[in-house]
């Protein structure tokens, strides 16, 4: 009986050695764990033109790690690097590091932003390695074409009631001397109105503006973006002229938005007039290089605008 009780606890142990030795071999077979992981991600996945996106590139790896910065310049992709910034926070042998980039485009549609490569390697070793956060496609859409954006008006608060407590005669004092004040300063706008008011036409100033631009010779020097800028701020101004539209002062955004609205120009000129200038923000703004036609036909673009318009004047 003795002898079969220990023919057994012998064939218990083996077996528990067998199996231990399994799960060993199997632990030493298990791919070791990455030292390093990169993801990108964005705040949003659809935006309009004019809108920023919040870019984050998340990187976790061991302290004995090193990395490679990354160098993007002024631009990534189709898109423009606005502002940028880092955090990092460690936690036993762990670091994590948060990158974030604030983008713009001037592209609608589909587009993408690339993939971004991180080298990394032990510190002491010599030979790097890489590691890749996939790129990322968003939808860029037209400020025209907003939608679940609109702007919302907001009510106007109700007359807020006057301490009892004031000295009538104090209250209309000052409600005199601002009747007072505010039509000095009517006084003075208008004067200084009617001073800048234009004596000619403004298509015929347009026009001779667009003339001396052409002068200038600015394609022939390669300067591209300042030939741009120069033709859209003829445009802002010939509208601020003959429609009264404080074009100059608005983004082109903005701009488009009220002109929506506005009755001095049929929808056949608002679609022109938005062609044109997200032609030249494209330029300005986003580093377009537009083929030779394309810029040889600005001027013409410009001056076939003011043909169409000239005659619409409100006064």
């Amino acid at each position: 009986m003795k002898k079969f009780q220990n023919k057994i606890l012998f064939s218990s142990l083996v077996f528990f050695l067998a199996a231990l030795a399994s799960v060993c071999f199997a632990q030493d077979k298990k791919e070791p764990a990455s030292p390093i992981t990169v993801e990108a991600k964005v705040d949003k996945k659809v935006a309009a033109i004019g809108d920023k996106i919040k870019y984050t590139i998340l990187i976790q790896k061991d302290k004995d790690i090193e990395i490679q910065p990354f160098v993007f310049g002024e631009n990534l992709g189709n898109f423009a690097i606005k502002d940028f910034g880092s955090k990092r926070s460690v936690f036993l042998n762990k670091e994590k590091i948060s990158e974030w980039y604030i983008l713009d485009t001037y592209i609608t549609g589909k587009t993408t932003i690339p993939k971004v490569v991180l080298k990394y390697k032990l510190k002491k070793d010599k030979d790097w390695s890489q590691v890749e956060a996939g790129e990322i496609t968003l939808e860029i859409k037209s400020v025209l074409d907003k939608t679940g954006l609109d702007i919302q008006m907001r009510d106007v608060k109700g007359p807020v009631g006057l301490p009892s407590g004031i000295n009538k005669y104090l209250i209309f004092t000052i409600l005199f001397i601002a009747v007072i004040l505010g039509s000095l300063a009517v006084c003075f706008l208008k004067r200084n109105k009617e001073v800048s008011m234009p004596t000619r036409p403004a298509w015929e100033i347009a026009y001779e503006q667009l003339e001396l631009l052409r002068l200038k010779d600015y394609v022939g020097q390669g300067k591209i973006k300042e030939y741009y800028t120069e033709a859209s701020d003829i445009i802002r101004h010939y509208l601020e002229n003959q429609f009264k539209l404080r074009a100059p002062e608005m983004t082109t955004e903005e701009f488009l938005i009220s002109v929506r609205d506005s009755s001095g120009l049929i929808n056949e000129h608002k679609n022109l007039l938005k062609e044109f200038l997200l032609c030249c923000d494209l330029v300005k703004f986003a580093r377009y290089s537009p083929p030779a036609d394309e810029i040889n036909s600005v001027l013409d673009s410009a001056k076939h605008f003011i043909s169409q318009t000239k005659e619409n004047d409100p006064a």
